[in-house]
């Protein structure tokens, strides 16, 4: 009795295992340094627009370190279609 107690412990932890470091896994963050900002504004709307981007999850936009920071979910959008939306604003996501 204990054996089979220990053995589904053990399955369930797998499991459980399995599960959170697929959930983890599709969670990314990138920073991208950002050009053509001119003051605040210009970094509150791109944030917003960022926002609005199916599979964006958080975002911060800073004019002062002209970058934008952006956690995502990798399974729905990439790194590429974040500087597609940030080119598609009128600044320009600055190359690596």
């Amino acid at each position: 009795m204990k054996k089979r107690q220990t053995a589904s412990l053990l399955i369930i932890a797998v499991i459980l295992t399995v599960g959170i470091a697929t959930v983890s896994a599709a969670t990314r963050t990138v920073t991208i340094r950002v050009e053509g900002m001119h003051c605040q504004n210009c970094a509150g709307s791109l944030e917003k627009k960022l926002k609005a981007t199916a599979g964006v999850q958080a975002v911060r936009v800073s004019f002062e370190k002209k970058e934008a920071w952006v956690k995502f979910d990798d399974r729905r959008i990439s790194v590429a279609q974040i500087r597609e939306v940030i080119n598609s604003t009128g600044y320009k996501a600055a190359e690596e």
